[in-house]
């Protein structure tokens, strides 16, 4: 029994890195082109009064609860949205497909400085590739310039001041 359940075990790792790779090569294809509207179903944190984010250029983040590489990111994070905060241009957000009710007991418990929203219809995950046949690639950061063109794709450990500073001056990344 043993024997099958460590089989199992690793076909399923297998199917799943191979899945996270088409993903990622998805992912890839996706630069360079635009996504048309970003919309959520749910505001839950540090809700904007302005919430027409199309001519902002965008810093998303996708988590969830269960994403412990997610819940690390956050403090790497809040500490570039404060190094930015003179930047009225750049927003950054932190996407989840989690209702509110899932994630209240995580905001609690650390403290989110981006804009928390949900995305429940998993519109914009579909549209950017973070769920592809049904697998879930998180955390995953992605740059959406201020004509909500594609730029990039990558980790929260990845994503610097200096990369951004790129992103914001429309250098290449």
């Amino acid at each position: 029994m043993r024997i099958i359940l460590s089989i199992f075990f690793i076909l399923t790792l297998f199917t799943n890195n191979i899945a996270a790779q088409k993903s990622i090569r998805a992912q890839k294809k996706m630069i360079g082109g635009k996504i048309e509207n970003i919309e959520f179903t749910d505001y839950i944190q540090n809700i904007p009064l302005d919430k027409q984010f199309n001519e902002k250029f965008k810093i998303l983040e996708f988590w969830a609860t269960w994403c412990k590489p997610c819940l690390a990111a956050v403090p790497h994070l809040n500490k570039l949205k404060s190094e930015f905060k003179n930047y009225p241009d750049l927003i950054f957000l932190s996407v989840t497909y989690e209702t509110p009710e899932k994630i209240e007991g995580t905001l609690d418990k650390i403290k989110f400085e981006t804009i928390v929203v949900s995305d429940q219809k998993k519109k914009i995950h579909n549209e950017l590739k973070i769920e592809y046949n049904g697998m879930m690639i998180l955390p995953r950061t992605v740059l959406i310039d201020n004509t909500n063109k594609i730029i990039w794709y990558g980790t929260p450990n990845e994503l610097n001041k200096e990369l951004i500073m790129k992103f914001l001056k429309g250098k290449d990344i």
